[in-house]
């Protein structure tokens, strides 16, 4: 549960790829956020490119290209996931618990990317900024989910353990319970 920005997409052109990376370290650099490259040192490597970490409680920005161009997910170069699975080429980055300007300015880097270097870049915003640019609606989206992880929290903290729940198939339906009370 949370706000989540979704990416996919490969790149124009593979040579494009150093550049990329170039542009993005410096971008995240001039934002005051952290870069790493990936495999910069490998001459052939299975993957390369950068893992941007925007500043505040938000997940990681993951440009890791494969040999053919195409965007990877961050478990599969910890995996070393070389073929790519069903899932590999989706990327996500929670900005749930990071300000509304942060998750803004993904927004904008996915939209430069996409026409400078990305053109057949996917991105789903679960906060609607990437199709509607209208602030209010993240703040709102924000808002809302941001109240019911709270609440969520809160009623599992008030919960007693009942040791009658000993199975995992137990503790399940009795969460379920409690997360079906929220609706």
């Amino acid at each position: 549960m949370g706000l989540t920005i979704h990416y996919r997409g490969g790149i124009d052109r593979t040579e494009q790829i150093k550049p990329l990376v170039d542009e993005l370290e410096d971008i995240a650099h001039s934002m005051g956020w952290l870069s790493q490259r990936i495999n910069e040192d490998e001459r052939e490597p299975d993957f390369f490119g950068v893992i941007v970490n925007p500043t505040g409680q938000c997940e990681p920005l993951c440009f890791i290209f494969d040999q053919r161009g195409r965007l990877r997910n961050l478990a599969d170069l910890i995996t070393n996931q070389i073929e790519p699975t069903e899932y590999s080429e989706y990327c996500a980055t929670k900005t749930q618990f990071t300000s509304v300007d942060t998750h803004i300015w993904i927004v904008g880097l996915l939209r430069y990317l996409k026409k400078h270097y990305l053109s057949d870049l996917i991105v789903t915003d679960e906060g609607d900024f990437w199709d509607t640019e209208n602030r209010e609606t993240l703040i709102e989206k924000k808002h809302f989910l941001q109240s019911k992880i709270d609440q969520l929290a809160g009623d599992l903290e008030t919960i007693e353990i009942d040791p009658q729940l000993d199975s995992i198939d137990a503790i399940i339906a009795h969460i379920e319970r409690i997360a079906g009370k929220m609706n």
